[in-house]
This record gives C-alpha cells, sequence and structure tokens, in this order.
C-alpha cells in the first residue's frame, strides 16, 4: 500500500465539471477495471479511491490492526510495530518519529480504544500526517480511514475550503465528540465531555453489534420460525387402521343377551376376526 499523490488526493473534492480532474478520475477508474458513467463519475471515483488508498477497519478489529495498516502504508523504515500478543496484557511497540512508543490493544468501541486512537493521531500529527474518518463509513459496520501528510490536508482545505473536506473526513476524536454530545446527560456531564476528549466514550460496538444481528442472526431466526409454523399448518394426523370386515357388527350381533354373556362372546368374536 501507498499513500495517493496530489492529483489523486484533490480529484476527490474536484468539482463535477472540473474538466482536468475529470480526465484524470476517468484514467484512474479505467487503471483499476471501473466502470464509469458521467453522472455518477465523481461518486464513482470517491469510491474506488476509498477502496484503494483507505484503512478499513472492521468492528471485531481494533487498535492493532489500525497500526499493521499503518505501518504497510508509512513502511517499517518510517513506522514500525512490534505486537506482543502472549503477554496478559497485549500490547505493540511503535517506533516512528524518533522515538518508541507503546500502545495497548482494544477493539472498536471498548473502553480506552477512543484514548488510544487519539494518542495515535496525535503521535501521527508530530511526524507530519493526519488520519481522517471517511464521514460514508459510520453508516456501516466497517470504519474506513485515510492518511495523508498534514501539509495536503491543509492544501486541501485552502483549495476547496474547510466546508468541503469535512463533508468527507472527519477526525475520530471530533467524531467521538459529536457522538457523545448527541448522548442525553445532565448539564455537569455535558461541561465535562467539552472539556475532556476522553470522557465518556461512546459504546460504538453495541451499534456494531445490533447491525450484525440484524444482518445475519434475524434472517436466520424468521426462516426457522417460518418452517415450524409451515410444520404445523400442514401436520395431518395419521388415519386410523383400517378394521377387518365385520368388526363393526360384533356388538349389534349380540346386544339382546345379557351382558356377562355378551362380552365374552364379543371378545371371543373380535378374536378371530382379528378385530384390534
Amino acid at each position: 500500500m501507498q499513500l495517493p499523490n496530489w492529483d489523486e488526493f484533490s480529484d476527490f473534492f474536484a468539482a463535477q465539471d472540473d474538466e482536468p480532474a475529470c480526465a484524470r478520475r476517468r484514467a484512474f477508474l479505467e487503471q483499476h477495471g471501473e466502470y464509469w458513467q458521467v453522472e455518477s463519475e465523481l461518486n464513482d471515483y470517491q469510491s474506488t479511491f476509498m477502496s484503494v488508498y483507505g484503512i478499513h477497519i472492521d468492528w471485531k478489529e481494533g487498535i492493532f490492526s489500525l497500526l499493521e495498516e499503518l505501518s504497510q502504508i508509512l513502511g517499517e523504515r518510517v513506522f514500525s510495530a512490534e505486537l506482543d500478543y502472549d503477554s496478559d496484557i497485549e500490547t505493540a511497540t511503535i517506533d516512528f518519529s524518533g522515538g518508541q512508543h507503546v500502545f495497548r490493544h482494544y477493539s472498536i468501541g471498548s473502553a480506552g480504544y477512543s484514548t488510544e486512537f487519539a494518542r495515535i493521531e496525535h503521535l501521527l500529527l508530530l511526524g507530519g500526517y493526519a488520519l481522517r474518518v471517511h464521514r460514508e463509513s459510520m453508516l456501516s459496520d466497517t470504519l474506513s480511514f485515510l492518511l495523508m501528510p498534514l501539509s495536503k490536508w491543509q492544501r486541501a482545505e485552502q483549495q476547496y475550503g474547510a466546508e468541503s473536506t469535512s463533508t468527507y473526513f472527519t477526525s475520530y476524536e471530533s467524531l467521538s465528540l459529536a457522538l457523545d454530545d448527541e448522548e442525553p446527560t445532565t448539564s455537569d456531564t455535558r461541561v465535562n465531555h467539552q472539556t475532556s476528549p476522553y470522557l465518556p466514550e461512546p459504546d460504538l460496538l453495541n451499534v456494531w453489534m445490533v447491525r450484525a444481528f440484524l444482518w445475519c442472526a434475524l434472517p436466520v431466526l424468521t426462516m426457522f420460525i417460518i418452517y415450524v409454523l409451515w410444520g404445523v399448518l400442514t401436520r395431518t394426523e395419521p388415519l386410523p387402521t383400517p378394521q377387518p370386515e365385520g368388526c363393526g357388527n360384533v356388538e349389534k350381533m349380540h346386544s339382546n343377551l345379557r351382558p356377562e354373556v355378551a362380552e365374552q362372546l364379543q371378545a371371543n368374536m373380535r378374536k378371530s376376526l382379528g378385530c384390534k
């Protein structure tokens, strides 16, 4: 993996009618085997761009997956990551920007994830890079990020406007604060949210767990219920075993006899006829 060049990055924000940008976007789409249409060219380009250059972290993954992706993009010489899965507390040691930094492993949405992610964001800023969340991915169960040199983010903001770039990308720290502010809290708690970027953090894991249930478990459960109902509605009682001819007349034939005599005769006759 590598970082996009300036033209590829700037074409993400360029207008639909920007002819030089359109020509480059079409060439980019063709290079990656994607078809394009004039009316959807910009959206197609942005989707393919993120597919090629984005960092995609599934809701089951976490800090270690992000650090591994950053190491692949920047290279081991710039950003080396040594992951320790064997200790009681899983840690990653990062060599970057002239120093070593230790991070603990947290899954997305778990306690501590936002704090460690904010540390990564700040570390990258010290090295001249900025990591932003692709806003469109907030609607799915996979968060997508884009890493670019800070100077190119600033250049894009100057050329296209900060509002344009923030329409597509935002910092994870800003995203966490925005989600915190949306939660119903007391006035004192809201003040704490505004003054501290780390308390409290949104429970994104629960949101993605619900989505996973709705997408995976719910259809299976629905099919099982339909199967059970179909079995109940179509079930038929077994027909009684047919009796030999004459069994139905046994009681009538001895109805005029005394009960004690009739019972013995009826029993003998049923036996001889094979009645059940």
